[in-house]
């Protein structure tokens, strides 16, 4: 029988698995960092700054250190902005559990340990809260805590951990059926772009870029009163060179892996591709990169996976499931959206289910920003000037009003805010971004017109010249449609522009140089 990952929120009051988690993260921080399986290799292998780590007090300088920390290769492994997001993660995870599971049966701990997750529900307000087991220093007995780092600081940086439903969204995973997109394509997928085996990519797909960058920077954050543009100021979570330290990196990977197996059970719709909610079966990603991702035995040899080796959870080689993957926020999206737009409610339903697919989803730029922006520590305004054939072409998809069910017309086009060459000075910062905001409104009043969160987690390495982005940044997509459908109902789609409004969330220092490249709007018919 698989072994079960539990939600951390749904743990017995006397059970043991943080317990035992606890145990096995001595075991490993024990072993010095050239033991490929110490609690330092295994973090290393997802990112490592040789400085940074020196500066923060996890390495010895004098130490000399097994591989290259400067190099991709057994350490720098971890895929970001890639079609290999998840299935490289799940492999890491895999190893990183039974490497910790062989110390704990070594231990007397129980054969069955797996890894919890930490189930950050937004429709679930009290799962938002930070995990209380992992926030003392000490323990009741006087000793150490191995949940805890000091290197927490949170929104605000006082070490405070909030998260807001806001910052954790799931629903829109729910309502993007296709797994990858290629290159050329608007990045809407739910796991990533097509691409090669890739430490920091531009192709990040919806589940990387929301909930899973939110959680990474609003855990690290940057200590109150200092520079986020200095890392060591940092908390562990925020930067990809640290984050793997952080006990909590674990748990929010193993929720964001049991995500990924809530989206395989989404219901297909009738309008949706005959792959929708499914694994690529390409054998680009099934097979490739081969020998790449590289993995540590608990007995300190090293094997080799792909992500095809990884997709039955149950199978001998993983031998986990997750107490719970039921798909939160799943709702009959467009029949509420055709009712919405002015269809009769006892039409919609009727109306959505005749719906067709198109053959290919077709793609249209509704308008764009002119220059770069330059985000800062206060609210900062931009514009995406419409252009006039492509706005027209978006209303005329709205206007469903008349429809009839026999008509079985295409659904109405859905809307994306694409930010585009995301670069900065730090990863620590996160930002909320507002469409057509009334002026002079209070932002956090007027949820209405939040598109989503914008996080930095990544930004920075991205926007090395010579880096793995080649310095291009990151892209986030942001479905709007929702704003742009009451826009449409106020008669707003007449307009030459949309504002776009930046509010930061965290600490943004004023000479962080923050930049977004361009903003646009698509429209997209499927």
């Amino acid at each position: 029988m698989a072994r079960v990952r539990k939600d951390v929120w749904q743990l017995p009051a006397n059970d043991k698995t943080l317990f035992w988690y606890g145990e096995a993260i001595k075991d490993a921080q024990a072993k010095p960092i050239t033991d490929i399986t110490s609690w330092w290799s295994l973090a290393a292998m997802h990112g490592i700054d040789r400085q940074l780590w020196i500066d923060l007090g996890y390495l010895d300088a004098n130490v000399t250190l097994p591989f290259d920390p400067d190099a991709i290769g057994f350490w720098n492994q971890c895929q970001h902005g890639s079609w290999y997001f998840l299935s490289w993660h799940r492999a890491y995870l895999a190893a990183f559990e039974a490497i910790l599971l062989d110390a704990i049966v070594k231990k007397g701990g129980p054969a069955d340990w797996a890894l919890p997750y930490w189930n950050y529900d937004p429709t679930k307000p009290n799962t938002l809260k930070f995990p209380a087991a992992f926030a003392p220093e000490l323990l009741d007995d006087g000793s150490k805590n191995p949940l805890w780092v000091k290197e927490r600081y949170g929104r605000r940086g006082n070490g405070v951990i909030s998260i807001r439903p806001s910052d954790v969204p799931v629903s829109p995973l729910w309502q993007e059926p296709e797994f990858f997109n290629e290159p050329q394509d608007l990045p809407t997928s739910f796991g990533g772009t097509r691409t090669a085996f890739s430490h920091g990519g531009r192709g990040a797909g919806l589940l990387e870029q929301q909930p899973h960058g939110p959680v990474h920077v609003l855990v690290g954050g940057t200590k109150e009163g200092t520079d986020p543009d200095i890392t060591k100021n940092n908390g562990l979570m925020a930067m990809f060179e640290t984050a793997g330290i952080d006990p909590i990196f674990w748990l929010h990977h193993s929720n964001i892996d049991r995500l990924w197996e809530s989206w395989l059970t989404v219901r297909r719709h009738a309008s949706d591709p005959a792959d929708a909610y499914k694994n690529p079966t390409d054998t680009d990603w099934l097979n490739e990169p081969a020998g790449e991702f590289v993995m540590p035995r608990p007995n300190g040899t090293t094997f080799t996976t792909t992500a095809k080796d990884v997709l039955n959870t149950k199978a001998p080689a993983l031998n986990y499931e997750y107490q719970d993957i039921s798909v939160p926020g799943q709702q009959v999206v467009l029949a509420a959206r055709l009712g919405r737009l002015g269809v009769a409610p006892a039409d919609a339903n009727t109306l959505a289910g005749a719906m067709a697919m198109a053959s290919q989803k077709t793609t249209e730029l509704v308008g764009q920003s002119r220059s770069a922006i330059r985000l800062a520590g206060t609210a900062t305004d931009a514009s995406v000037q419409l252009d006039g054939p492509a706005t027209s072409n978006l209303s005329a998809s709205l206007r469903v009003r008349s429809l009839a069910p026999a008509h079985a017309p295409k659904a109405p086009d859905r809307v994306y805010l694409v930010l585009e060459n995301v670069t900065s000075t730090t990863d620590a910062g996160v930002f909320d971004v507002y469409v057509n905001l009334p002026k002079d409104a209070t932002p956090a009043q007027h949820p209405e017109y939040l598109a989503g969160v914008l996080s930095l987690f990544g930004a920075r390495a991205a926007s090395k010249a010579g880096g793995a982005h080649a310095g291009d940044g990151l892209t986030q997509t942001l479905e709007i449609t929702d704003i742009v459908d009451a826009m449409h109902l106020k008669g707003q789609l007449n307009a030459q522009s949309v504002d776009v409004k930046f509010v930061p969330q965290t600490a943004i220092s004023a000479n962080s140089q923050i930049d977004v490249g361009r903003v646009r709007i698509y429209r997209q018919s499927r």
